[in-house]
């Protein structure tokens, strides 16, 4: 076991899940290893809290997890908030009306719930995601008619949207440069992608980073004793803080340029044998 690693925090999408969602076995036999050996490991995921996988945390040890890009930082199993920065609640009205213009999907979370606009239902089913994907998320969100009303009602503010895109049959993902630039255009937002070509946003400075030092902090483990694996853009910052980390082999060409390794793919057991070679090996 290297010494120096205390905690390893987890991309999902990309990172520990296959393409079907599913923890493979040898990553799941590494990760209850590592906390056997008394490791903290964490989940760091762009997902709302509805969107964990709960159970196979419980079964693997994991007990904390940055979520919505480090909007939100929960204890798992009491699902008790320990860190949130949301936008305000007439700002997040103003930019969701202005996004919704646009031929998107939209996904909005708030306090650990995912809603999403049922007119934008139809784009999800044209767009690139994987059929497990497509699938989470239309089983996961609450369909509400008029996401922005819903929010003034019940003066709601937002941790994070996901913006998803129809694909064209030559490749083409409509309206997504025209929303980026839109998106961009707010100072008070940080953009990222977090894979399938989408557009993520919260709060200015809301980082998995950011999520990851404040655990760090919460639960006295030095941030250079952290170590981090990750596939996307909105995974950048977090492996910039972290001690040490570890891009998937199937990874933004981006993010294995910043990484400190670089590992097999989330098909092929990538954080698993990372796992192995930097905190159980010899154990």
């Amino acid at each position: 076991m290297n010494p120096q690693i205390r905690m390893i925090a987890l991309d999902l999408d990309g990172t520990l899940f296959n393409r079907d969602r599913q923890i493979t076995p040898f990553t799941r036999e590494q990760i209850k290893k590592a906390v056997s050996l008394g490791i903290t490991v964490v989940i760091s995921t762009g997902r709302p809290y509805v969107g964990l996988p709960l159970e196979e945390a419980g079964e693997l040890g994991i007990r904390y997890a940055i979520t919505t890009n480090g909007a939100a930082v929960y204890e798992i199993p009491t699902r008790t908030c320990i860190y949130e920065k949301c936008m305000s609640e007439d700002f997040s009205c103003e930019i969701l009306k202005e996004v919704l213009k646009k031929h998107v999907h939209l996904d909005a979370f708030v306090h650990g719930d995912a809603y999403t606009q049922t007119s934008t239902l139809e784009v999800i089913r044209h767009s690139s995601l994987p059929e497990s994907t497509r699938n989470y998320i239309l089983t996961t969100r609450e369909q509400v008619e008029d996401i922005c009303g819903y929010f003034r009602k019940n003066r709601l503010r937002l941790e994070k949207a996901t913006i998803n895109f129809e694909v064209e049959s030559d490749g083409h993902f409509v309206d997504r440069e025209e929303t980026k630039e839109l998106l961009l255009s707010y100072p008070e937002i940080q953009v990222v992608s977090g894979g399938y070509n989408n557009l993520e946003f919260t709060s200015a400075g809301v980082t998995k980073g950011a999520g990851l030092a404040f655990l760090c902090e919460h639960l006295n483990i030095p941030l250079e004793c952290t170590m981090v694996c990750g596939d996307s853009e909105n995974d950048k910052d977090i492996m910039g803080v972290a001690g040490f980390s570890v891009a998937m082999g199937n990874a933004d060409p981006e993010i294995k340029a910043l990484a400190d390794y670089v590992t097999d793919t989330n098909e092929r057991e990538g954080v698993g044998l990372a796992i192995e070679k930097f905190v159980n090996h010899g154990r």
